[in-house]
């Protein structure tokens, strides 16, 4: 069982952008941009064609102690139980690489980051 994956390299240089302007690590980054995704919904297809050549992460720098949860939401989202190998690391590797570009998107049409994530229900 796999305890790292690689993200793309475009989610490494949006971790490194956002994370510098907002005084924030990858651990935290990564956390967001797993919610951003999956509040967005079910990834496509096209969600997991993204390069491997980006920052290696930890499962636990991802996860933390809320693997579990993020695994139930996970499966949520995509309607379906998912065995261990398709949970990590494909589909936590496809909902970082999609929510980081999400994350970029929040951070570069609002003024504050931090206002703009707690109000982004308000915002649909």
């Amino acid at each position: 069982m796999p305890n790292k994956l690689r993200v793309s390299k475009r989610t490494q240089q949006i971790f490194a952008t956002v994370g510098k302007k907002n005084n924030l690590q990858p651990f935290a980054l990564a956390k967001i941009a797993l919610a951003l995704s999956i509040n967005r919904g079910p990834l496509s297809e096209d969600d997991y064609t993204t390069d491997n050549d980006g920052q290696e992460l930890n499962r636990q720098t991802i996860f933390g102690d809320h693997d579990l949860i993020f695994k139930c939401l996970i499966m949520m989202d995509a309607g379906r139980s998912l065995t261990e190998d398709e949970y990590f690391p494909k589909t936590v590797k496809a909902h970082l690489d999609r929510g980081a570009r999400l994350l970029e998107n929040e951070d570069r049409y609002t003024k504050n980051l931090y206002m703009g994530l707690c109000n982004l229900e308000k915002a649909v």
